[in-house]
This record gives structure tokens, sequence and C-alpha cells, in this order.
């Protein structure tokens, strides 16, 4: 069997939290965002022969952002078909004595850490100068920070090499790829080239879906081959991640589709077995800490 640790997932039951962003009146207004408006509890992440579901990464889902907690104690009453963690929401935008009271709340839940998408009007809550404080608080308690931005941006690069440079034992975890997209690819590789120097800078590759701006869409392989190929130049596989985004995903075709595919397009790139085990489970049991063996 091929064991899989996907970092990246998203579970929700729409009567039970708020989840604003999945209301149809608001934003994102994505063409097939009735796709999501349904409830996606944890069984529904299962994976056939010959793979195996290890073990998954929850990704906060704005379940409550006032009370980010509440999304940690609803996630541990459900019933996971694998072992498993949670990120949860911290906002990092409120006063600093708001971001210490919610942090303190989730602690007793044990997150692997935290994140505030870095997007759209809230680009600017990554060049807070109080961010230096929240990130010395998750240095104390040894949470990462989640990091969803674009990265072709000179100025987020700079903040995020800057806050790995400040804080080398904070763990930083760029999602979807740092938003890579067609029509910025070289100066996605410069940047690459920037956060490679960063040894706590991991990221996971994931969000394909993400370019289509929540369309139905097939897989493209030979765009995921070209992301992957350059991510491989600059970042030693262990700190690279293969992540679904479940079920935002699911737009492109069925969750064992998706992991069937990367396992085809890395065979493709000639990637040894050690890279392959390294991308979709290893790099992620590190960072996220499943346990010891991995």
């Amino acid at each position: 069997m091929i064991d899989i640790i996907d970092p990246h997932v998203h579970v929700w039951q729409l009567s039970a939290g708020h989840y604003h962003w999945l209301r149809q009146a608001n934003p994102p207004h994505w063409p097939a965002k009735a796709l999501l408006q349904k409830d996606f509890l944890p069984a529904k992440l299962a994976l056939q022969p010959p793979f195996r579901l290890h073990g998954v990464v929850h990704i906060e889902a704005g379940f409550n952002n006032q009370q980010p907690e509440q999304e940690l104690a609803w996630l541990r009453k459900q019933d996971w078909p694998c072992a498993n963690k949670s990120v949860a929401f911290l906002d990092c935008a409120a006063p600093l004595g708001q971001v210490e009271s919610q942090l303190q709340a989730l602690l007793p839940y044990q997150p692997a850490g935290v994140r505030h998408i870095f997007d759209g009007n809230d680009e600017q809550v990554l060049h807070r100068t109080e961010l230096h404080t929240i990130a010395g608080w998750l240095c104390q308690q040894q949470l990462l920070m989640e990091v969803q931005c674009n990265v072709t941006n000179p100025k987020n690069l700079a903040r995020i090499t800057q806050l790995a440079e400040l804080f080398p034992q904070l763990r930083l975890v760029l999602n979807h790829a740092g938003f890579v997209k067609p029509e910025r690819f070289s100066v996605w590789q410069q940047a690459l080239n920037a956060l490679g120097t960063s040894p706590n800078i991991a990221m996971k590759l994931s969000g394909w879906e993400m370019l289509h701006t929540g369309e139905r869409s097939p897989f493209d392989s030979a765009w995921f081959q070209r992301v992957l190929s350059a991510a491989l130049e600059h970042l030693p596989t262990e700190r690279l991640m293969l992540a679904s985004n479940f079920p935002l995903c699911l737009w492109q075709g069925s969750y064992q589709q998706l992991w069937q595919g990367y396992f085809d397009q890395c065979q493709a790139l000639g990637l040894s077995a050690a890279d392959w085990q390294e991308l979709s489970r290893y790099s992620a049991s590190r960072c996220y800490e499943f346990d010891a063996k991995g």
C-alpha cells in the first residue's frame, strides 16, 4: 500500500459553523461554488488501493473567526478515518491583546499551527509590525504559521524571508505553491530561489483548481509537472509537500483521481520512490509532527 499524508484538507458542517465564505451572497463569487455548499465530513476523505490515507491536516475553514477554538472543539467530535492534525484560524489583524486571547483559547486543543489568509484586502496584515510579536508567541508555543499569499509580490516575498530570518525557530508553510500562475512563472521561480535559502520555509503544492477561479476544469498534468520540476530545483523534497485542498480539488475530479494523478506525474518526471515518499508523506509527517517514524 502507498501511504499518504494530506497536509491541506477542509471539512465542514454548514449548520454547525459560520462559513461566511461559503454563503452564496458572499465572496468569493465562484461559478461552481454550489459544489461546496453542502456538508463535507471526514468520512468523505477516502482513498482506495493502492493508496491508503495515513493522516490529514485540517486547515481552518471559517467555522467561527471570532472564536476559532470552537472549530477545534467541533473537529474533536468528528469521526476521522486516519490520524489528524489541525491548523486553527488566528486573527492577525486584530489588536494584540485580542490575538493573544485567541491564541490562549486555542492551546488546550493542541493545534499544529495557525493561519490568517494574507490575500486580497488582508495582504496588508502580513506587513503589520505587530506580526513580529505574534511570530514570537508562536515560537514560544512551538506552533507553525501557514502563509497563504502571492509570493510573486516582491513586498510579500521580502516579508516572508524577513520573518524566516528573524525567527529561525518558526516554521513557515506556504500554501498552494505561493499562488503560482503561468503569466508570472519566471517571477515565481525567482521567488523560489530566495525562499530556498531559508531552511524553516516549506511549501505545499496544491490549489491547482484555483487557477480557474472556481470553475470545473480538468487536472492539468503538464502544468503540475512544470511547477513541481521548478520547485524541486530550488527546494529539497524535505520541504515540499503534495496536498489536495479537499474539497475544492473536486472541481477537477475525485480525491482518488488527484492522488493517482500526483503519483503518475511524479513517475513521469522520473522521481525516485524515496522522493515520492517525501512529497506524499514524510515531509508532512515531520512538518506537522505526526509521529517519530513518519
